[in-house]
């Protein structure tokens, strides 16, 4: 059944929601457990489909290996999420200020907003496209301010209020392309559409609602804040869905709807890129909150992916998608770390890092080589999934975009040596001890960390991933 994955995260959720009222507050911890096995199962039934794709309720839901592959990342986050999030949830928190409740409501929520992801990237229809896209977002709103304290009830304002802005946009956006078309299949609209003055301002609506989504210059004002109100987990699981969302609407829209046109809009989209990169790279030098710090990471990881759109398709999507693989294992690699850091000791400035390598060489050195990663350091991951949007950019022949793109790499190697030399270089705080590490929290560091390592290392692992990727994308638009 080609809805499987959905139906197992969603049945998934009302199991949690129903065992939750049943059960007393001590036997709360097996519902972390029932999650990764419903998000396991969801993530298996991906990968045994895959590469087959069909089509459901008159052509309204699709599978394509494009989508397999999102739907994939997307279970894969997901995971990583509820993994770091079980210590959090069961009180094993040193910190009290980390600790978060409700765990029941807190992974029926967030299989909720994971749903909406996978309905996403197979839907073939403005309607359901529109519905998915509100189902990601409006429960990451409650998930956001989930502490309820100062900060996290600002940061789920401020979320609530930029966010049915850009929802709004999208909606005008997608309102006009009806108009123009009074059709709401994508593949139907791709066909009809004609340009015209109003094509273009529905262009620009919804590239607006995307921009906010992957964090585009100017469309980023919310992350930094948000990030740092929001629980860390749920600023983890920010960084990586909601980017790979962002992705995975742009690529429906714009390739199904719009891509006719994408060629006449390389120029704009490699300025998106060039802002982006600069602007989140330049301003993530001067954060103290690694939270902060790492929403502005974020935001110049964006500028990077936004390369891949300048490329062919049958070169793009595949470099895209592998980079979000990449980056999703990468980012929460370091988030898994800054979860395990401050669950303990409560803190979150990038000063009080200082001397982790001394008491916790091992935490310490995952973090690194996932810092590492994200600067584009061989032999590792990020390098080689940088590497892959480069190469796309100059083939289409924007070599100044190339080079600033790796300007800003270097630029983002001094910040990322910011937090390492804290770790490495300054003398620990005195009275610190070695960080004790959880076993779901070890485990998810360790595995996450050899992925970011094998993705990397083994040129024939990734050059296989690769050439096997673009056999699968090749029919992507025919």
């Amino acid at each position: 059944m080609l809805m499987l994955p959905e139906l197992i995260v969603i049945g998934t959720a009302f199991v949690l929601l129903f065992t939750d009222l049943f059960i007393s507050d001590r036997q709360r911890p097996v519902l972390g457990a029932l999650t990764l096995l419903g998000l396991g199962l969801a993530a298996g039934s991906v990968v045994w489909m895959m590469p087959e794709s069909g089509q459901m309720f008159g052509g309204q839901f699709a599978v394509d290996s494009v989508a397999w592959w999102f739907k994939l990342l997307f279970l894969i986050a997901g995971i990583i999420t509820v993994a770091i999030s079980i210590d959090l949830l069961d009180g094993r928190a040193k910190s009290p200020k980390q600790r978060l409740g409700s765990p029941g409501e807190y992974y029926t929520i967030l299989l909720f907003s994971l749903s909406g992801a996978l309905f996403l990237v197979s839907s073939r229809d403005l309607v359901s496209l529109y519905v998915s896209l509100e189902l990601i977002t409006i429960p990451l709103y409650a998930l956001t301010a989930w502490k309820r304290d100062g900060i996290s009830g600002e940061a789920g304002l401020k979320y609530v209020i930029l966010g049915a802005l850009s929802s709004a946009f999208l909606l005008y956006g997608l309102g006009l392309v009806f108009g123009l078309t009074g059709e709401t299949n994508l593949e139907l609209i791709g066909k009809v559409l004609q340009p015209s003055p109003a094509l273009w301002l529905a262009a620009a609506m919804i590239t607006a609602s995307v921009g906010f989504k992957l964090t585009i210059v100017p469309f980023h004002m919310w992350a930094a804040e948000v990030y740092q109100g929001a629980p860390t987990p749920i600023t983890a699981y920010l960084s990586v869905a909601s980017k790979a969302a962002g992705l995975a609407l742009m690529f429906q829209l714009f390739y199904r709807v719009l891509g006719h046109y994408l060629v006449h809009w390389s120029v704009p989209l490699a300025i998106f890129a060039a802002l982006t990169m600069t602007l989140g790279n330049i301003v993530a030098i001067v954060q103290q909150n690694v939270k902060r710090f790492m929403a502005f990471s974020a935001i110049s990881q964006a500028g990077y992916v936004l390369m891949g759109f300048l490329g062919t398709t049958n070169e793009g999507v595949p470099a895209m998608i592998f980079y979000m693989l990449v980056y999703i294992l990468t980012n929460l690699a370091a988030f898994a770390v800054i979860v395990l850091y401050s669950n303990q000791t409560g803190r979150e400035e990038i000063s009080e890092y200082r001397g982790l390598a001394r008491t916790s060489p091992l935490v310490a050195l995952a973090l690194m080589i996932a810092l590492f990663s994200l600067a584009g350091i061989p032999p590792l991951s990020g390098f080689v999934g940088k590497f892959f949007l480069f190469s796309i950019a100059s083939q289409a022949g924007f070599h100044w975009l190339v080079t600033l793109a790796a300007v800003n790499s270097t630029i983002s190697l001094y910040y990322y040596l910011r937090i390492i030399r804290q770790m490495y270089i300054e003398p620990a705080v005195e009275g610190d001890g070695a960080v004790p590490v959880t076993p779901v929290l070890a485990l998810t560091v360790g595995l996450t960390t050899v992925a970011v390592m094998v993705l990397g290392i083994i040129p024939t692992f990734y050059e296989t991933v690769y050439a096997q990727t673009v056999s699968w994308f090749l029919p992507f638009i025919k």
